[in-house]
């Protein structure tokens, strides 16, 4: 669809420009219709809902942008109340009244059917993303010193710049508006070249790596008995998420530069983190600083003393954030609760491992990417009574025989199993040359898989080795 709708437009574009009747207001307009066609044919009904919030929160800021004081924050409070209700209705409808309205009184299989208003079964593309957009775009409004005038073209590009609205990075005003504003394409032999290796890197993460390793996730998600095939496929879990949600999200790094927009580099090389701090710190960086910035913070205020519990309560609205199931809330406080225990225990264990390791940050780096594998574990399984099984598995000594690591071992052997060597062997590669990169202190962590040699035999690698059957973006369901 994109080269569908982007073909004739640049075609125009060039000739409108050849002949000297292309003007630059044309590409503020090219860039909009463009992303909005795009979402159009994503899905109608989410189309018009997006539609009829660009329009709301439009004149809603303008209007906010012309008050002071009181009027002004109840404008901004009415602006965040409705885009949340509107995430809100989408998303988890279903799980309020079923899960959670359900556990004290009984609801009726059929409740659909006569609920007054329409019940969704998927939800929009992005509205996660885009709603977390919008909201901070409102905050940062109410806040800045400076209030301008907001141009409707101006603001529908930033909502919608097609890379990044479906599954960010969740761009501040502060930083997308000014490139967005009056928007001019500014196609370049440096924009080109350096958003053609951030797309180079992204294209291999996604199709290469974490599409070829989804088959096997898939095949084994129902295992609950072997502790070492749990463990092993909540590893191959960890992988796979990152390399695809990382590799949509330089795609849309590459994609914004080759037009000129520089988009957030929304993961830092997460797997090399040393604690689960630095973790939160390198990976989804966009999301990670939204909720410190419009959560956490506000929450907390002046309350340092109960920093700790807000903490918690933060990382846990961050897992439901994700899904509208308990397993994605598991994930969120258990990442709350790692926080804490580092925070509480991490000094005293860290002299203790000094003590008796000669290299301490080998260690750390080992318990921390454990934690993350088994926090991936919750993240994975959205049936609660087969997590359950697993988690007993794991905790059970004696299911760690030999005869049950034999039968791990025996995934490598068939022909598929050495399409997963394979992917594994590069997989590994790939982490080891962020490895490096972070060692180095290198200026950028993904500086040596972005250089000139590196992009073009990553590029032909995936045009060898892409999948099949190319998987589903993960992070387009949330």
């Amino acid at each position: 669809m994109l080269l569908l709708t982007s073909v004739p437009f640049f075609t125009v574009r060039y000739f409108g420009q050849r002949f000297d009747w292309w003007r630059d207001r044309f590409d503020t307009v090219g860039i909009a219709a463009l992303s909005l066609l795009l979402f159009l044919n994503a899905s109608p009904t989410s189309f018009a809902v997006f539609l009829f919030e660009i329009l709301f929160n439009y004149y809603m800021v303008s209007l906010m942008l012309r008050r002071e004081g009181q009027q002004a924050r109840l404008i901004a409070t009415a602006i965040i109340v409705f885009d949340v209700a509107v995430l809100a209705y989408f998303k988890y409808l279903t799980f309020f009244i079923e899960d959670f309205i359900g556990l004290a009184a009984p609801i009726s299989s059929d409740w659909q059917a006569s609920f007054p208003l329409p019940v969704f079964q998927t939800i929009p593309p992005g509205v996660s993303f885009y709603t977390f957009q919008m909201v901070a775009f409102v905050v940062d409004s109410y806040t800045a010193r400076r209030k301008k005038p907001l141009k409707l073209l101006d603001y529908i590009n930033f909502v919608s710049f097609f890379p990044q609205i479906v599954a960010g990075p969740i761009e501040r005003r502060s930083k997308l508006l000014p490139q967005i504003q009056d928007f001019k394409f500014k196609f370049s032999a440096d924009n080109f070249d350096v958003g053609m290796r951030w797309l180079s890197l992204g294209l291999f993460m996604k199709f290469v790596l974490g599409d070829n390793l989804s088959p096997y996730i898939s095949d084994g998600i129902g295992e609950s008995a072997n502790p070492w095939l749990v463990w092993f496929y909540a590893f191959l879990f960890t992988l796979r998420i990152y390399f695809d949600f990382g590799g949509y999200s330089f795609m849309a790094v590459g994609l914004a530069r080759i037009m000129g927009v520089k988009l957030t580099i929304n993961f830092l090389a997460p797997y090399t983190s040393q604690s689960i701090n630095e973790f939160w710190r390198r990976w989804h960086v966009s999301l990670s600083t939204w909720f410190r910035d419009y959560v956490f913070l506000p929450l907390m205020g002046k309350r340092k003393k109960w920093a700790a519990f807000f903490l918690f309560i933060t990382f846990t609205l961050s897992g439901f954030w994700h899904g509208a199931a308990w397993n994605f809330m598991i994930w969120g406080a258990y990442h709350g609760a790692l926080l804490l225990l580092l925070r509480y225990a991490g000094r005293p264990f860290a002299k203790m491992t000094n003590q008796f390791v000669k290299r301490p940050q080998v260690v750390s780096w080992a318990l921390t990417f454990g934690a993350v594998i088994l926090g991936c574990l919750f993240f994975m399984e959205t049936n609660s009574r087969r997590l359950l099984a697993k988690l007993v598995t794991l905790v059970t000594p004696w299911a760690y025989s030999p005869t049950h690591f034999m039968e791990a071992v025996g995934v490598f052997n068939s022909p598929e199993g050495l399409v997963l060597g394979v992917t594994l062997g590069l997989a590994i590669a790939f982490l080891a040359l962020e490895h490096i990169a972070v060692w180095q202190e290198r200026a950028c962590e993904y500086e040596l898989l972005t250089s000139p040699w590196m992009s073009k035999i990553l590029l032909v690698l995936t045009i060898l080795l892409a999948a099949n059957i190319p998987a589903d973006f993960i992070y387009f369901e949330f």
